[in-house]
């Protein structure tokens, strides 16, 4: 397979890798003859390089010959970084074309540099291309990534645009770790009928499913425990939601970020994301748009806490963890109707689990053993105050209480006394009166 490839890269990837993977032994061949083709494989299986590989190894004189389009500005800027390690040991320049960033920075850096490979955004591609600033007069290979993403309706407009630019007979080359992409509709837009190439698709089979009943107080609890062990890419399905469940986290000194909020900077999201993979951050709240595609080593969890409506958004969860082989869990948290809808995208042929997780100590369950320690000192103190011998005089019989008349007070002797005189008066005017 290596045979199409340059020398120098061919020599890198048999240093780096044991043996191709299967995707990559399907398309490498089809790829660098120029075929247009539609590979389907699980997330996690080397798709990039599938992709960026053969069609870097046919790149040949000046001007942008591949033009490579990602859903998410995060994947954008994974697939630059892949093809730019690669594409630096033949001397051919990779450039980013990303929504969020500079735009201006990005057209001064295609004019100087004048870069082979393009990797972008549909919006900001149509942008530098309306501009001027973006050429494909000598494009060879349109490259969609996540194909089941980008091709549909919602986004017809930007497509047929898109398609106005490109020059017929250019090679399309679409992947996906899913179906669901209209290959009429592809040979409509650009003139090339597409050979589907499928090695397999759904999550890696080395994941496990697990599901915890929890409803929305008792999710930030459980993202709290997990926080304390492991990292984990937490998805929702509203931003609103995320964004709700980002405060809580915070308020609760929980180390997390997100890329569920669309006005971010793209350099924010791009630390957000470097935070994350550092082990920084231990919790990354995302979109499934936000997430697509996203490539995380050692990634151990996924959590869902919003479940997927889809089977195919819930196999592009999944696939975020157990890359490559590795193992991997989904945690799955909600209610009983929530355990029904993941039953149902998982189907049969998957086991899903029960969650381990050590349970939190409650509140209650606290405050309770703060009541008893206070009558454990309660309970000695009384004990060591009868054992002292006691200064008081003995106290009054009950008896002798009864007998005994209570001393008047003055203020009553006084008013007694008053009344002894009033009373006197009164006589002595009634006697002189007769």
């Amino acid at each position: 397979m290596t045979d199409t490839l340059n020398a120098v890269l061919a020599a890198k990837f048999n240093a780096t890798f044991d043996a191709p993977t299967p995707i990559q032994t399907a398309v490498w061949e089809r790829l660098s003859t120029g075929e247009s083709i539609f590979g389907l494989a699980p997330t996690g299986s080397g798709k990039t390089l599938a992709f960026v590989l053969p069609l870097l190894s046919q790149i040949e004189g000046t001007g942008t010959q591949v033009l490579i389009v990602a859903p998410s500005q995060e994947l954008a800027a994974q697939t630059t970084q892949v093809a730019r390690e690669w594409a630096n040991l033949v001397d051919v320049k990779v450039t980013s074309l990303i929504g969020g960033a500079n735009g201006r920075r990005q057209t001064d850096t295609l004019r100087k540099t004048k870069p082979a490979i393009v990797v972008g955004t549909v919006g900001r591609i149509l942008t530098m291309l309306d501009s001027g600033a973006l050429k494909l007069d000598q494009l060879r290979s349109l490259v969609i990534d996540e194909a089941d993403a980008l091709l549909h309706e919602e986004r017809d407009a930007e497509w047929r645009a898109l398609s106005s630019y490109v020059p017929r007979g250019t090679q399309v080359a679409l992947f996906s770790a899913t179906d669901g992409v209209d290959l009429a509709k592809v040979q409509q837009l650009f003139g090339q009928s597409t050979t589907p190439i499928s090695v397999g698709q759904d999550a890696p089979k080395q994941i496990t499913h697990e599901y915890q009943f929890a409803d929305e107080r008792g999710k930030a609890k459980i993202l709290a425990q997990i926080a304390r062990k492991q990292r984990a890419l937490v998805f929702f399905n509203q931003v609103s939601t995320l964004t709700n469940m980002e405060a809580t986290l915070r308020h609760n000194h929980v180390p997390v970020a997100s890329l569920g909020s669309n006005d971010r900077r793209q350099i924010q999201r791009a630390d957000a994301l470097a935070s994350f993979r550092k082990g920084d951050v231990k919790l990354l709240l995302v979109t499934d748009v936000a997430a697509r595609g996203l490539d995380i080593v050692d990634l151990p969890m996924v959590i869902n806490a919003q479940i997927p409506r889809e089977r195919k958004t819930y196999v592009h969860r999944a696939g975020r963890t157990g890359r490559m082989g590795k193992t991997g869990v989904v945690l799955n948290l909600g209610n009983d109707h929530d355990l029904r809808d993941v039953k149902r995208l998982l189907g049969d042929d998957v086991a899903l689990v029960k969650a381990n997780l050590a349970p939190e100590k409650p509140v209650v369950r606290a405050k309770e053993e703060v009541r008893e320690a206070v009558k454990v000192v309660a309970k000695t103190a009384a004990k060591s105050l009868s054992a002292r011998p006691s200064k008081e005089k003995p106290s009054t019989s009950p008896a002798e209480v009864d007998v005994k008349k209570k001393p008047r007070s003055k203020q009553k002797q006084k008013n007694q006394k008053d009344k002894g005189m009033r009373h006197k008066r009164r006589k002595q005017a009634e006697n002189q009166a007769q």
